[in-house]
């Protein structure tokens, strides 16, 4: 299935990485010849100004603000061919973003995120965390923090290797449908991971080679212990590299037959922590852009831990489009 977006967000907070977010938002609509939509939501400051006991006029100041932040992105798009329309309000960010881009039916949503993580994460949250969890479309990040985004060549953005993580599920198969479309789009490579966790190993016991009565264990002979030991491992070995043989198989067959003339994906299994396994090899591979699933998790997870997707996000090398089932009830993408 080709994924082509038509309207792209791209949400502004007008922070240090400003002009390289919008660069980057531009050169992908150019590369899409989709409809850009800039947007900035200025945060309601009339509770906290209003206690003040100094005279404020907040509304006064409020406007100022929004007219500022439009002029600011008028004036960054006023040499641009690109369709685009700049969108200014005030509210909670999260929610404006998301109701916005519902309302002009948009197919994929451009933000930054600061990595921020510990205490002040569990307080606050970011705008970023709670859009992957509502927004009805794609949404691609940008890290900011650690690593240093560089604005896009003159000519557009260059995306020359494409990483998708893959478990399998309905959200991975989403999101390599996005992998496989924009490395077509780019003429990018295209990178399959599976990560296979430490749980899904198979470690095995003693108990797991010797079921037998007490009355018997006598007439076992040390040697018979550990031949019988070296056989059950040879076996699961056996079963386990098969196993890996029949995922990478599955990884490579994701790619349907059309399009393996353009496109010859390389599959890689890892073993460990998703999300740090994925990280150390985009920064190995230097990969340009990473796919991802946006899975459904426990609220002790989203609290606490965090998704494979929320860690990715704050730590990537590189941007990551995290992807979503489109809204059926409220969304109708242009095709």
């Amino acid at each position: 299935m080709r994924i082509h977006p038509q309207r792209i967000m791209c949400a502004v907070d007008f922070s240090d990485f400003t002009d390289t977010i919008l660069s980057y938002s531009i050169a992908l609509s150019k590369e899409f010849h989709a409809k850009l939509f800039l947007i900035h939501v200025a945060v309601e400051v009339e509770p906290l100004l209003k206690s003040s006991e100094i005279a404020i006029d907040v509304e006064a100041l409020q406007a100022k603000h929004m007219e500022k932040a439009f002029n600011r992105l008028k004036a960054f798009v006023k040499e641009t061919e690109t369709p685009h329309e700049i969108l200014v309000t005030k509210g909670n960010p999260a929610d404006k973003i998301r109701d916005l881009a519902l309302e002009h039916k948009v197919d994929m949503v451009i933000t930054a995120t600061h990595g921020n993580s510990g205490i002040k994460r569990f307080m606050l949250g970011s705008v970023t965390e709670k859009l992957i969890k509502t927004i009805h479309c794609p949404l691609l990040v940008l890290n900011t923090r650690k690593f240093d985004i560089a604005s896009p060549a003159p000519h557009g953005i260059e995306l020359k290797r494409i990483l998708v993580g893959c478990d399998f599920s309905q959200d991975s198969k989403l999101a390599f449908d996005y992998g496989l479309s924009l490395a077509q789009e780019f003429q990018a490579e295209l990178y399959l991971a599976h990560v296979v966790k430490p749980t899904e190993h198979l470690h095995l016991k003693a108990s797991d080679y010797i079921d037998v009565a007490p009355a018997d264990y006598v007439k076992w002979r040390s040697s018979d212990y550990f031949e019988m030991q070296k056989r059950s491992l040879d076996e699961k070995r056996e079963k386990f590299d098969k196993l890996r043989g029949n995922l990478e198989r599955q990884l490579y067959f994701m790619v349907p037959e059309e399009s393996r003339n353009w496109c010859t994906p390389k599959t890689i299994l890892l073993d460990g922590e998703p999300y740090k396994e994925l990280i150390s090899y985009a920064q190995e591979k230097k990969i340009d852009m990473i796919v991802l699933g946006i899975r459904g998790h426990t609220l002790w997870e989203k609290l606490m831990v965090g998704s494979t997707t929320d860690r990715i996000i704050r730590q990537s090398p590189c941007p990551v489009l995290a992807v979503r089932p489109l809204n059926p009830k409220k969304q109708t993408s242009e095709k």
